[in-house]
């Protein structure tokens, strides 16, 4: 029982560490990592992690993809060919190999760009009309935006935008109140007897 257990871990293991085939187990689609590095150039708002690959494609189709990208931050992909005349038809995937959440192609400009944002893994599919085709592709991730979210709990501290609670702010106009109808409970009790 023990042998199965740690066969099984093991097993677990492996298959997570594997990332040749981040949306499909199709054998016939081997994507390539593009790897992301540090970027830090002296604009401070470009600051983040990129690869810059060149490519001479002599197949059809190629695949890549690129991982852990954050919601909370922009992602980038450019893809320049070497001779504009050539056209390149590219895709970006989220979920599996078959249906692009963006597309596009290089067309007359030689170029295709897309900004966007997404969680975890995404792949880029290149196809190529001529081949060979040649080609760079960048992609860039900045980095997290940081976002301070008040507590929606603070009402008795006092507002979420750092403000002083209403209580807080108007304790004695509530106290002026609470004794006025105190008063007036008082003097209406008199008036019956």
């Amino acid at each position: 029982m023990q042998k199965l257990f740690f066969l099984s871990g093991l097993f677990l293991l492996t298959a997570y560490g594997s990332t040749a085939q981040p949306f499909t187990m199709n054998p016939d689609i081997v994507p390539t990592e593009l790897n992301l590095y540090p970027y830090k150039p002296a604009d401070k708002k470009m600051e983040g992690r990129m690869n810059a690959t060149d490519v001479t494609q002599q197949k059809d189709t190629l695949y890549f993809f690129a991982k852990g990208f954050s919601i909370y931050s922009a992602a980038y992909v450019g893809i320049t060919c070497e001779d504009k005349s050539n056209d390149l038809e590219i895709g970006l995937f989220t979920e599996n190999w078959l249906q692009p959440v963006k597309h596009g192609n290089t067309a007359d400009s030689g170029h295709w760009e897309q900004r966007f944002k997404t969680e975890g893994d995404f792949g880029i599919r290149v196809i190529a009309k001529t081949k060979p085709a040649k080609y760079s592709i960048v992609v860039w991730n900045g980095k997290d935006v940081e976002i301070n979210v008040p507590s929606p709990f603070n009402y008795q501290q006092g507002g979420g935008d750092g403000s002083p609670g209403f209580f807080k702010k108007n304790w004695v106009y509530i106290l002026i109140a609470v004794l006025l109808i105190a008063v007036i409970i008082l003097l209406l009790k008199r008036k019956k007897n």
